[in-house]
């Protein structure tokens, strides 16, 4: 009976191992996917940051701080962020959801006459810098969870792999052995048995 179970819990745990090496290829095909689209966002953020900055500089020189500080506190407002989640393979991944980030010009708050086009460019500007930020927490959230799934899925995978299999092997070949010693050994007695009469 304890061969029967063992050999049964031998398939599931090699069924299992099938399984957990199939999820971890999928994970790792959407973590290079996803990889990729990262990369290419931070190039992007990048990009964006620094013409943020030139035009903050320029809105410097141009208008002074205080300018910037007013037309700063005139255009403040709140963003409403949604996270939400989604179910792949069984790993949860947030996602944000936000409403429009970048303003017409006559929508930040201040007035259109006592600003002047450098402070707007430099809030347009920064807005799309936002704009990206938020576009991209989604996908490093989600990379930074592919990247952790996979780990313990390698780590089961390891487990199944080194330890519970080749353990379960070595009580199957246990067993087989202590039963092929009794068949020897009443296979003996019989011999015995018969040479007796």
């Amino acid at each position: 009976m304890n061969l029967l179970l063992l050999k049964r819990r031998s398939e599931v745990a090699q069924r299992g191992l099938a399984l957990l090496r199939s999820k971890r290829e999928a994970l790792m095909r959407e973590f290079f996917a996803v990889m990729d689209r990262v990369v290419e966002s931070r190039e992007q953020m990048e990009t964006l940051m620094g013409q943020a900055l030139s035009t903050l500089t320029l809105a410097l020189s141009m208008e002074g701080r205080a300018s910037l500080r007013s037309a700063g506190y005139a255009a403040k407002r709140t963003l409403s962020i949604e996270l939400t989640e989604r179910n792949v393979w069984g790993v949860r991944f947030p996602e944000v959801h936000y409403g429009p980030v970048i303003r017409a010009f006559d929508a930040r708050g201040y007035s259109v006459s006592g600003v002047s086009t450098h402070i707007d460019e430099t809030a347009r500007r920064f807005e799309q810098v936002l704009e990206a930020i938020l576009r991209n927490v989604s996908v490093e959230l989600r990379l930074k969870k592919l990247g952790s799934e996979t780990k313990k899925v390698t780590r089961r995978i390891n487990a199944l792999n080194e330890v519970m299999i080749p353990a379960l092997a070595r009580e199957i070949r246990n067993i087989r052995q202590t039963l092929e010693e009794h068949e020897r050994e009443d296979l003996f007695r019989m011999k015995r048995f018969k040479a007796g009469d």
